[in-house]
């Protein structure tokens, strides 16, 4: 896969994600809060790729930990319906 294709998929992939998490999130400040961080992530990654350029695997570490940030802020933490059965 190109790395533009590449890119477009993972863009396409953090917005949705974004968008999901952001939408009737239980709590709006702790969405604000846990998902600011994703946000400032990819202004700094894409405001410094060219001049700083990091490995496809970093890019794609980032991005999963971008997905665990908003889906935390969507739930909260300790709401996170993924861990329910871990609690039993």
């Amino acid at each position: 896969m190109p790395a533009n294709a590449t890119q477009v998929l993972w863009l396409t992939l953090y917005f949705a994600v974004l968008g999901w998490s952001g939408y009737e999130p239980i709590d709006l400040y702790t969405w604000v809060l846990e998902v600011a961080p994703a946000i400032i992530g990819l202004v700094l990654i894409v405001t410094t790729r060219r001049s700083f350029p990091l490995t496809p695997l970093l890019y794609f570490l980032i991005l999963i930990h971008c997905i665990i940030l908003m889906i935390g802020g969507h739930y909260t933490y300790a709401e996170v319906p993924l861990f329910d059965m871990i609690k039993e």
